[in-house]
């Protein structure tokens, strides 16, 4: 496509993608009340014209189209760089999470079930807009890369990771932020010397639309490193749970915080993980090189393949925890699992106990230390 001037803020296009004429109709007049010019297409062929002879400020997208789906529209705009930023709305008469979750994953920005109010419609539209008035014209901010990061098994030192990566990024100039992802048993707050607070707990009471950067940021704490940090409770809360749409919203929130957010899930499957994993630009799975340790590493590379955008970067952390006569080499690891390994972390015992004692990550307890190279070097790769 080529590059058509955008339609200015204070006159906001609007393409409506819809192939019934009622209701291609009624969001028209709905939205030309408010002050919208409305372009209109049904279906995805006609939209690309529409798109290619001026970008719209706004798409509203139906997922069902005679032509090509919406979800594949919605995808294939999002992986050309002149449309990749257009805010899409995606309309559906299929709203169970699953469905939502694969719009959401095609790259919509907003997933709306039919019927629509039209109130609500407009409340949508303007909400969405401003977002991006916010981000792009006020402070000319994208929205932050999404990284999550996923461990093969518990105690790897994935937590440890994500800690240290957050806080070089931070020394590297840019605004990170590091969530943990979970209702319970969370150990960033521990890790970085924090008070115990209610993390993710507090959003869990809000519904889905009222989880925004702004009411996140109640809960998002920030390390003396420069790192900004949303922990999970610290005790076990049996009775809490994520729910998907939950994650959807807390991820998109964090996003429009940070130039890099990265997410810590925990190392088995949760519907919560799989609505993250399906958010992600990049997907880095954790593990340790041995036998056992890459049995389990292509269990959940799998796991994590099916829920990840076709676009998403996956890579492999080998973390050592001790060291080893024969471990499993970088080559074998890409071969088992598919994935490109981003790089490798030294054993470090003395080095994390000593910064869990002083609430620091290691690459300020201990910046001249193998792992901080290591630690440097990773977050590197992100630039």
């Amino acid at each position: 496509m080529g590059q058509p001037e955008r339609a200015l803020a204070m006159n906001e296009k609007i393409l409506i993608v819809e192939d019934e004429p009622q209701m291609l109709r009624l969001l028209g007049l709905t939205l030309e009340k408010e002050g919208y010019r409305i372009a209109a297409a049904q279906t995805a062929s006609a939209a690309r014209a529409q798109i290619q002879a001026a970008f719209p400020d706004l798409i509203i997208l139906d997922v069902m189209l005679p032509d090509t789906s919406g979800l594949a529209l919605c995808a294939e705009l999002r992986q050309q760089p002149d449309t990749s930023g257009i805010p899409i709305l995606m309309l559906s008469a299929l709203g169970q999470v699953p469905d939502k979750i694969a719009g959401l994953k095609a790259g919509a920005d907003e997933y709306v079930v039919k019927p629509i109010d039209s109130l609500e419609l407009v409340a949508r539209v303007g909400s969405l807009l401003e977002r991006v008035r916010r981000m792009r014209g006020e402070g000319g901010a994208q929205a932050g890369k999404v990284v999550t990061f996923l461990g093969s098994k518990g105690g790897l030192g994935t937590t440890t990771t994500v800690v240290n990566v957050g806080a070089c990024l931070v020394a590297q100039g840019k605004r990170c932020l590091a969530a943990e992802l979970r209702p319970e048993l969370g150990h960033l707050h521990a890790m970085l010397g924090l008070a115990a607070g209610d993390g993710t707990q507090g959003l869990l009471a809000l519904a889905p639309p009222q989880i925004q950067a702004k009411s996140v940021t109640a809960w998002v704490v920030r390390h003396t490193s420069g790192l900004q940090v949303l922990p999970a409770p610290a005790g076990i809360r049996p009775n809490l749970r994520i729910e998907p749409e939950q994650a959807l919203a807390i991820v998109a929130a964090l996003a429009a915080l940070a130039d890099v957010v990265l997410i810590d899930l925990p190392p088995f499957s949760r519907p919560e993980s799989e609505a993250a994993i399906g958010m992600s630009d990049r997907v880095i799975l954790t593990m340790e090189p041995t036998r056992l340790g890459l049995e389990s590493a292509a269990a959940m590379a799998a796991y994590a393949k099916a829920h990840a955008r076709p676009a998403a970067d996956l890579r492999v952390v080998v973390i050592n925890r001790a060291p080893l006569a024969s471990p499993v080499a970088a080559r074998q690891i890409q071969e088992r699992l598919g994935w490109m390994v981003l790089g490798g972390i030294p054993p470090a015992p003395d080095e994390c106990a000593r910064a869990q004692q002083l609430g620091s990550p290691i690459v300020q307890s201990a910046p001249d230390s193998t792992a901080t190279e290591a630690f440097k070097q990773l977050a590197r790769a992100f630039v």
